[in-house]
Order: structure tokens, then C-alpha cells, then sequence
């Protein structure tokens, strides 16, 4: 009798450890909207105006060594907006009325959204949407896919930036007022009335918001409310360029011909930098350095932390834009037609590239690549030949749960930077896999079917490569057998006995003593 239980007891122990990490184990399954969610992040994408909401202008993208024009797009109007680069796709608006999606790849044309007059303010993509403000006095929030008006909100005057962040939607109006907008449905959060109109562009950072107004004043207030925290207020009249916000401190345009260094917390005075000259462009901040441009044609470097001046790099014109740092340069327009790419610490000429009018658009740099507008119309993207990226990581979709013998189908999409074509490696997670499959055009997806011989868990591992070799990142996808927990003891027998072939004959002579 006690054999007869020992053999019993040693089946029951069998199948207890093969039912456990399936009645009992945890296993975390990322859907694949998030996986492609999480995707986006693996990019530093450039957002809205001058990167991000407390308007650095700095990105850790690679950016061009070269000025070889990739694609150039053609509006029917100049373009003097930053564009914003999310997803592969870049969105700007043009003095035609209307705002452009375009692939950021190809320089194809997505949608388009016209609009009731000129847009010269700069763009801001969140939550799937686009927020920008137009001479017809609206912010509009349109689909990102489709360009579809999702809701529009009607102020007094020209909106210029845009920024979102926190669900929020902030800007300035020539009416006098900065903004806060519900982000989903574009109701009124709260306004706040400056003493003359605005056009400095919000930079909003630890639930505080930073903007300038031409009442000649540096405001500081609460991003949440709209109450105001404190003013620092200038000799001159105007403050039009945004701030940006670094480490603690404000660096702003602070009485028109003065860059200036501002404590955030309470806008006391950290140091100055005089000039003779108006300072058009809006500071950007990187390696420990501030750079600006000014209008008597210079692009100026200094000490982020003292003011002093580490180089000046003279133009034949003004230098309205603001620049863009990334990868070691500094990219800027400027009104003698031309795009330049200095090295950002010794103030050096990389390249330029002429236009064929004024560029007074802020470039903005994403994946590798530096996209700018000029007052001729176009859009232009400027990428390195030669340089080869790897593919994104695929997104997988399938059937998360099964049963053991049935045939499932497993599909993987992957983009390459360069738009080349892919191939795709599936691990089925039990010992086998596809092998690379036929090579398609990227963004094709590729299905292949496959069957688990037993029920578990199994993590199904796909990569890409493109034709030169240069392989992505692994994606994940947990599936599980059988799809209901239920136990079939003539299934777990069986897996055993294929196993162990022997202790049938065993068992049967433990039972019979």
C-alpha cells in the first residue's frame, strides 16, 4: 500500500511542477499599443518648440556632419515656425493658412488642415494630437493621424507658441493673456493677464510656467492655477523671445539688448550680458554653455553659469531663429539665406546651405536629422549619406493564449530609419525558430504561423535586420498553453510517459508489489 502511494505521490509531484508556473506563476504581457507606446521613447524626439516644455533646445539625437539635403517639401507660403518632429512624421504650419503632416522619412505629404489665415506659431504633439494656434486668433487640436479638428478655442488676438505638458496647453495671445487649456477638450483653465500683448513662447518646468510679455516683464507663475509668483521687470519695452529654463535658472532676452540669467525660484538677478544690439533669438542651453543669436549678425556663446563670452561667430545678417544644439553643434537660420552648423564649442563653421529667401524657422533635429523652414515655402531635411541605422524594434501581434497542436498565426512590423528593406528572425521561445524570412519594404509586416508541441509559457523573441546587416533590438511577446486552466490529466500522462518511456513498465510493477 505505501508503494502504491509513493507512485501515485510521484506522479502527483510530477504534475503539481508542471501546472505551477501556470495556475500559480506571474508573467507580466505588454499589450502591443503600449509596446509601440514605449517605442516612441527609444527616440528623442523633438516635440514642440525648442525640444521640450522648459525649451532647452538641446536634443541627444545624432545630428548631420554634411549639408546634404534628404527631401525639401514646397508650400504655398513661407515658413517662419519650428517644426515638431513625433513618429517619424514632422508637423508644421505655413503662411498659406494651413498646417502640413508630413512623413519625416520621405518628406511625403500626410494631411494637411487649413485654417482661417496665416500660422506662425510653432506646433506642440501630445497624447496623439497637435496643438497649434493660428492668425485666425484659434488654437486648434487636431488629430495627429488624420489631421481631423478635434476642438478649437477662440482668444482675442495671434497666438505664437505652443506648449503641452501635464494634460495643459499653454501660449500667449496678442490679446494680452496667457493661456491654460484643458489638453483633451480645450476648455479653460485658467488666463492670466499681462500688460501688454505676448508673444514670448511659455516654458513650463516644476509646476511653474516662465514667459516674457511686452510690458517688459519676465513672469513666473503657478502652471497650475495661473497665480503669479513673482516679476522681474526690464528697462526697455519689448521681451518677445522664450525662455528657457535649466538647472535652476532662466535664461531669457531680459531687457531686449540684454541675455540674462535668472534664478527660477524667486527671478533674482544671477548675471547679465550686454549688448548694442537687438537680441532676437530665444536662448538655448546645452554643455554647459548658452547660445543665442543677435541682430548684428552674430550667434553668440557664453558661460551658462557666469555670462562670460566663449566665442562670437559673425554672419552677413541678422540672426533671428533660435538655435538648436545636438551631438556636439549648433545649428541656426539666418536672414542672408542661409543654414549654418557651427561646432558648438569652439563657434567653427561645419557647413551651410543657402535658401532661397530669409530663414527666420527654428530648426529642429530628430533621428539624425535636421529639419528647418524658410521664407521660399519649403521644409527642408537635411540627413548624412552613408549613415546606416538599424531598424526599430518590431511590434509582434498574435494570439496571447492557445491550446498545444493548433496552429497560430504571429505577425512583426518593424521601421528602418533609412527606409530600407528588412528581413525578420522569429524565436519561438521552445528551441525553434523561423529562420530570417524574405526581405520587404520597411513597415510591411511579416506573418508566420507556429504551433507549441505542450502546454507552458513561452516567450516569443523577434528581431529585424536590414540588407546591410544592421540588426534591432529584440521585442517580446509572453503567449501561454492551453488558453483555460484547466487540468487534463490524460494530457499531463501523456507528456510524462513521452518523456520517461520506462516508467509505465516501473509503475505498473510499484502497483502490483
Amino acid at each position: 500500500m505505501r508503494r502504491r502511494i509513493f507512485a501515485i505521490g510521484i506522479i502527483f509531484l510530477f504534475v503539481v511542477s508542471s501546472i505551477t508556473p501556470i495556475v500559480f506563476g506571474f508573467s507580466v504581457i505588454i499589450s502591443d499599443e503600449d509596446k509601440q507606446i514605449l517605442s516612441h521613447f527609444s527616440t528623442d524626439w523633438w516635440e514642440m518648440f525648442h525640444h521640450d516644455p522648459q525649451h532647452s533646445g538641446y536634443s541627444t539625437s545624432d545630428a548631420p556632419e554634411t549639408n546634404n539635403i534628404k527631401w525639401s517639401y514646397q508650400t504655398g507660403g513661407s515658413i517662419g515656425v519650428s517644426p515638431a518632429i513625433f513618429d517619424r512624421k514632422i508637423y508644421f504650419g505655413s503662411k498659406d493658412h494651413n498646417m502640413y503632416c508630413l512623413d519625416a522619412e520621405t518628406g511625403n505629404k500626410i494631411w494637411n488642415y487649413t485654417t482661417g489665415n496665416r500660422i506662425q506659431c510653432d506646433p506642440a504633439i501630445a497624447y496623439g494630437k497637435v496643438y497649434v494656434g493660428s492668425d485666425d486668433c484659434n488654437m486648434y487640436c487636431l488629430d495627429a493621424e488624420t489631421g481631423n479638428k478635434i476642438w478649437n478655442y477662440a482668444t482675442g488676438d495671434y497666438i505664437w507658441y505652443t506648449t503641452v505638458v501635464n494634460e495643459k496647453v499653454y501660449f500667449g495671445s496678442l490679446d494680452n493673456n496667457v493661456y491654460c487649456l484643458d489638453a483633451n477638450d480645450g476648455n479653460l483653465i485658467w488666463r492670466y493677464t499681462t500688460g501688454s500683448n505676448v508673444k514670448s513662447g511659455p516654458a513650463v518646468v516644476n509646476g511653474k510656467l516662465y514667459i516674457g510679455s511686452n510690458d517688459a516683464s519676465v513672469y513666473c507663475l503657478n502652471a497650475d492655477n495661473g497665480s503669479l509668483i513673482w516679476k522681474y521687470s526690464t528697462e526697455h519695452l519689448w521681451i518677445e523671445t522664450s525662455p528657457a529654463v535649466v538647472d535652476g535658472k532662466v535664461y531669457v532676452n531680459n531687457d531686449f539688448y540684454c541675455m540674462g540669467c535668472l534664478n527660477a525660484d524667486n527671478g533674482s538677478t544671477i548675471w547679465t550680458y550686454k549688448t548694442d544690439y537687438i537680441l532676437f533669438s530665444s536662448p538655448a542651453v546645452a554643455y554647459g554653455k548658452v547660445y543665442f543669436g543677435g541682430g548684428h549678425h552674430k550667434m553668440h556663446c557664453l558661460d551658462a553659469n557666469n555670462g562670460s563670452e566663449i566665442w562670437i561667430y559673425h554672419t552677413n545678417d541678422f540672426v533671428n531663429p533660435s538655435p538648436a544644439i545636438a551631438d556636439g553643434k549648433v545649428y541656426f537660420g539666418c536672414n542672408d539665406n542661409n543654414i549654418f552648423c557651427l561646432n558648438a564649442y569652439n563657434g567653427s563653421e561645419i557647413w551651410r546651405y543657402t535658401t532661397g529667401d530669409n530663414v527666420i524657422s527654428s530648426p529642429a533635429i530628430a533621428n539624425g536629422k535636421l529639419y528647418i523652414g524658410s521664407d521660399d515655402g519649403k521644409m527642408y531635411c537635411f540627413g548624412d549619406e552613408g549613415v546606416n541605422h538599424h531598424p526599430d524594434a518590431p511590434t509582434i501581434d498574435g494570439p496571447l493564449n492557445g491550446q498545444p497542436g493548433t496552429e497560430y498565426i504571429y505577425t512583426a512590423i518593424s521601421i528602418d530609419p533609412d527606409n530600407n528593406n528588412i528581413s525578420y528572425y522569429f524565436d519561438w521561445g521552445d528551441g525553434t525558430n523561423s529562420g530570417w524570412t524574405e526581405f520587404v519594404s520597411s513597415g510591411s509586416p511579416v506573418s508566420r504561423p507556429h504551433s507549441w508541441k505542450w502546454w507552458g509559457t513561452y516567450t516569443i523573441k523577434v528581431k529585424a535586420k536590414d540588407i546591410y546587416e544592421m540588426e534591432s533590438d529584440w521585442e517580446t511577446l509572453i503567449v501561454t498553453m492551453p488558453k483555460n486552466k484547466a487540468i487534463n490529466l490524460n494530457q499531463f500522462l501523456t507528456r510524462f510517459l513521452d518523456q520517461f518511456p520506462n516508467a509505465l513498465t516501473l509503475l505498473t510493477h510499484l502497483i502490483k508489489i
